[in-house]
């Protein structure tokens, strides 16, 4: 059995806890950096990185796709979608990262599903824009695609609304304007894993509660409600594994704000006894040996050769 970990290339705390378990299950396991990999049509190895065959392993985990150009943002899924062509298991798949990185289609997919996701206005107008922040009266406007926290905004001045809204024009972004859901500093992380959830409470002073920015995790048992929200979630999403951030507003309604399909657990880590990494890998490769039946069951001669 060889994993291969898709990795920033700096020490990240989530890839050494999956290494660790891939070792004491005596898996051989290598990082590589996605921004690296060489790919050739009509020849072989058809894809590597770092003079290393990557159709050569069983399973390949994405911890990071690094940012880019849309060109290279494009390549690097193409390539993850051609290793699933060849037979590796990619986590979370390339369709799966995709849906997720953009917070519209997330929460397009979800709403159509039937999952309560906040008022949301997306569009390139900026007038449109406006006519959102009068509407809801305080808002938060996101960037499409990020995580972490980054680049999230919390308004509810107009001048300041309309000096943003101007700003994003000149910059050709798109606006999503999302309306503020007041939940008393917290949420909810739920990290589910197949049928599994893991959740804690993550509470802030401010309004933005992710622990890598300073959210304290608080251990949390889910009501069946939110459970059964956060694994919909992922399930309609395609996630092996996820980050399912769910808010309640005043009144105790639900919302799942965002889908995180390449999710960390170092918070969740320290309010949980399982570990984490062990239940991920178990699952992934559980799924692996489901799915290698599978191909056996349609095409007995292949495995018969």
């Amino acid at each position: 059995m060889r994993v291969g970990i898709f990795t920033s290339g700096r020490k990240d705390w989530n890839v050494q806890e999956l290494r660790k378990e891939a070792q004491k299950r005596g898996i051989e396991c290598h990082e590589f950096p996605l921004n690296e990999l060489v790919v050739k049509l009509a020849e072989k190895p058809k894809v590597s990185c770092r003079g290393m065959d990557l159709e050569e392993f069983d399973i390949l985990l994405v911890r990071w796709v690094p940012k880019g150009s849309a060109e290279q943002l494009v390549f690097r899924m193409d390539v993850l979608h051609r290793l699933e062509n060849l037979g590796v298991k990619v986590v979370n798949p390339a369709s799966v990262i995709e849906r997720c990185a953009d917070k519209f289609y997330t929460n397009s997919l979800l709403e159509d599903a039937g999952i309560p996701v906040p008022p949301t206005v997306v569009t390139e107008k900026r007038g449109e824009a406006k006519k959102a922040f009068e509407r809801y009266g305080e808002v938060v406007v996101k960037p499409l695609f990020g995580s972490l926290g980054a680049g999230m905004l919390k308004i509810n001045d107009r001048d300041l609304a309309y000096r943003t809204f101007s700003i994003f024009e000149f910059g050709r972004f798109v606006y999503y304007v999302q309306k503020f859901i007041p939940h008393g500093g917290w949420d909810i992380r739920v990290l589910v894993v197949g049928e599994k959830i893991m959740a804690m409470k993550r509470i802030a002073e401010g309004w933005k509660t992710n622990v890598s920015i300073g959210g304290k995790a608080e251990p949390y048992e889910p009501e069946r409600e939110i459970e059964k929200l956060a694994l919909k979630s992922a399930k309609i999403l395609g996630c092996e594994y996820a980050g399912v951030d769910i808010i309640r507003d005043e009144g105790g309604k639900p919302y799942v704000v965002e889908v995180n399909a390449i999710p960390g657990w170092k918070g969740l880590q320290t309010v949980r006894k399982e570990r984490i990494a062990a239940v991920i890998l178990d699952h992934i490769l559980k799924s692996k040996r489901v799915e290698s039946r599978g191909r056996s069951a349609q095409n007995p001669a292949r495995e018969e050769s």
